[in-house]
């Protein structure tokens, strides 16, 4: 069986090669001091790596480094809203925390042992600007959740979502989440405990909410992967009273037999996904898909990762991805002119300010951000990273 453990292991030496090689940390100084904070990159630097939280008032030029500059973390962020991120620390507690581009200063920290959070096993989606909901998957059988006012930094609500347990010999994987009217949306799979191959189909678990009652599962067979590894990472959006899903059976997930990276859609108030829809995205046997950041007015960025040079997840770590656009009402795709990066799968490392998309790449001339305004079709390299192994995260403050 592939237990939790496994799933975890595997994790976390992806991540080491991913998002962690071997770089040392820049001795050159900033090229400015930004006047008022922005924006906001988790990053991780130095040898051995460290996550460091730098701050700056524009993306658009210049270079940011952490040497002499950025606010060292070992909280695990889980997420970002307005001025603070949120996270869990070594204790296990939920933390609300700000930054400088000098230091960390905790808000507010509440003991969190309502349900069985692990990185590898949980997610999450903001209800509305005060409200994070938090979802796990107690030994990939329980499906539980944990309501948190960001206000108060008080869980108000928790426990286990009514989702029947899977039967004997099978385990759950690959989520999706949103809230979309008065309903609760999670997607998921059904895998085999002992080959590990999902079946294929897909769950949808369409439940009310917040009292998380009146669920509701179907079945979908053109779909078997509703997530890629990471739980965390964008896979889902809401425009138009619909919610737009990713199907994402990335290769680096043991047992996964070739599904299509495809978006499906619910439609609000209904309980089953829209079989009149299918937005396949790649060429099956080329290139697989990861994350789905919202654009806005119905577009997502994605990032399109060449399969043929892939036979091991060290291999995520060359530069075989690149960055395209696409319209899920109108079913297209369009390639930015950005050059071919390292993949990046585990990182929200693509962040969106109005109709402008901030994408961080690593490229054989640099690490840059780079800036794609949505209205004027608009692509130019902005800042350069000096220094920084990779971007873990990419937010917005204000």
């Amino acid at each position: 069986m592939f237990t939790t453990f496994k799933r975890q292991s595997f994790l976390l030496l992806a991540l080491a090669v991913l998002g962690f090689t071997a770089c040392k940390k820049s001795s050159s100084a900033p090229d400015e001091t930004p006047e008022e904070k922005q924006y906001g990159l988790l990053v991780s630097a130095g040898t051995p790596a460290a996550s460091y939280i730098l701050n700056t008032s524009d993306l658009t030029r210049g270079t940011l480094t952490t040497a002499g500059n950025g606010a060292e973390t070992n909280i695990n962020v889980i997420t970002q809203r307005g001025e603070f991120f949120y996270g869990v620390n070594a204790s296990g507690n939920l933390v609300k925390f700000k930054s400088s581009n000098k230091t960390t200063t905790i808000v507010s920290q509440v003991q969190f042992n309502q349900i069985s959070w692990a990185y590898y096993s949980s997610f999450f989606a903001w209800k509305d600007e005060k409200t994070l909901v938090l979802f796990s998957m107690n030994q990939a059988l329980q499906f539980e959740y944990a309501t948190l006012n960001v206000e108060t930094m008080t869980i108000t609500a928790s426990g286990n979502i009514n989702i029947p347990l899977p039967p004997s010999g099978y385990y759950y994987w690959g989520n999706n989440v949103a809230f979309l009217g008065n309903k609760l949306y999670i997607s998921y799979n059904v895998v085999n405990s002992t080959t590990d191959v999902p079946l294929n189909e897909i769950r949808l678990a369409s439940m009310d909410f917040p009292n998380v009652s009146n669920v509701t599962v179907t079945t979908d067979t053109r779909f078997n992967q509703p997530a890629h590894y990471n739980l965390n990472s964008p896979g889902t959006f809401v425009y138009n009273n619909y919610a737009y899903m990713l199907n994402a059976p990335t290769i680096w997930i043991f047992g996964e037999t070739g599904g299509s990276f495809s978006i499906y859609r619910v439609a609000s108030g209904t309980t089953a996904t829209d079989v009149s829809y299918q937005f396949e995205l790649t060429d099956r046997t080329k290139e697989e898909v990861s994350g789905l950041f919202n654009l806005g007015n119905g577009k997502a960025v994605i990032k399109v990762i060449d399969k043929t040079q892939i036979s091991s997840y060290q291999d995520y770590a060359k530069r075989i991805s690149e960055f395209y656009v696409i319209d899920v009402v109108n079913k297209t795709k369009t390639k930015l002119n950005i050059p071919k990066s390292v993949a990046t799968p585990y990182s929200n490392d693509i962040m969106v300010d109005g109709n402008v998309a901030y994408i961080a790449a690593s490229t054989a001339d640099g690490y840059y951000v780079y800036t794609y305004d949505a209205a004027s079709g608009n692509l130019s390299r902005g800042a350069k990273l000096d220094g920084v192994n990779g971007v873990n995260q990419l937010v917005k403050y204000k």
